[in-house]
């Protein structure tokens, strides 16, 4: 599976011989992880670990320049050592058109708290992930853990390469695997004509929306707001009336979703099809997810009818944050924790 977290998803199992395997590897074989189906197992070496580190290259979009970090507590709880202790992880961006020198890399291990001939094996390895991180147009590339033996040896135990795939075609040597062939929300979306997208794992907001603008807009107004998106739904243009259905269907299977935003403007679709889609999925399913809609446009009037006979509230004439605002609302007064 292309997602983090396996450790913590009872993915990586130890054996210790051709009995225990089989039994491990059945455990594992089906299991489904972030969407994505166990289809194949691979079998490593088991290392005799002294200590995990954590070294990526990685964009940051919000300055437009790479930025190295390194931390000597590498693993899987990374991600809470980047919340919680920030000072752990040391950062340092990269002046893309700047030669990257060998001495910044070793004070960023040494800053990490390690010394000696640690150091120079540490800033080999960085220095390395730098370099494929340039040559193959990558967004991420990451390896945790950063392991160092009980003899002092330093292996790359697990590495993540995430690249530009808009330049895909300038590495043929690598295998670009689609995610809706693994993902099996996003490769459902493909057959119905939509775009799935998953966002926070910790999230429990869904948000349907018509246009991947509007999506991406709906999504940050959650996030203003203090709740967490868990994934979108765009509908694109000429949904029709089973194809909503379906895509509320769908919807309504992701992990921890508690409630939906509906954020539509009926211009490349009508806000009757849609209501009508709403109802029929109500219908079928019968859900306790709380549903908030945000509608305008082409025979809305006709659309807002059908919702206020299914009592969904719904936000005529106001903006996208009142319609969060009101779906945040119902799940707390339902008792709904809703992720902050």
């Amino acid at each position: 599976v292309m997602a983090g977290g396996r450790g913590k998803a009872g993915l990586i199992l130890p054996a210790t011989d051709s009995t225990s395997a089989e039994k491990v590897a059945r455990t594992i074989f089906g299991k489904v992880h972030a969407a994505e189906e166990v289809t194949r197992v691979l079998v490593e070496e088991q290392l005799q670990i002294k200590q995990e580190a954590y070294a990526s290259v990685t964009m940051d979009f919000s300055v437009g320049k790479p930025v190295v970090m390194v931390s000597a507590h590498g693993g899987i709880d990374i991600e809470t050592v980047a919340v919680t202790n920030p000072e752990l992880l040391v950062k340092e961006y990269l002046e893309p058109w700047e030669t990257v020198f060998s001495h910044k890399l070793r004070e960023m291990w040494y800053q990490a708290g390690y010394k000696g001939q640690q150091i120079v094996s540490l800033e080999e390895i960085l220095k390395k992930l730098v370099k494929v991180f340039y040559e193959t147009d990558a967004i991420t590339a990451e390896i945790n853990p950063l392991v160092i033996m009980e003899s002092g040896e330093v292996i790359a135990a697990d590495a993540k390469l995430i690249i530009d795939e808009e330049a895909a075609f300038r590495h043929k040597g690598l295998v670009v695997v689609p995610r809706e062939e693994n993902n099996l929300f996003e490769k459902r979306a493909k057959e119905i004509n939509v775009s799935y997208v998953a966002l926070d794992p910790d999230g429990t907001v869904g948000i349907v929306a018509g246009g991947a603008g509007l999506s991406m807009a709906t999504m940050d107004a959650v996030y203003s707001i203090g709740s967490k998106p868990v994934a979108f739904i765009d509908l694109g243009g000429g949904i029709s009336r089973d194809r909503m259905k379906e895509t509320l269907s769908l919807m309504a299977q992701t992990p921890g979703l508690k409630g939906v935003i509906i954020n539509v403007f009926g211009g490349i679709n009508n806000c009757l099809t849609m209501a009508q889609g709403l109802a029929d999925f109500i219908d079928a399913e019968k859900p306790e997810l709380k549903i908030v809609v945000k509608m305008r446009g082409h025979e809305q009037e006709e659309g807002w009818s059908i919702l206020e006979r299914y009592h969904i509230p719904t936000v005529k004439f106001g903006t996208t944050d009142i319609a969060i605002r009101e779906l945040i609302k119902s799940l707390e007064e339902a008792g709904t924790e809703c992720a902050s």
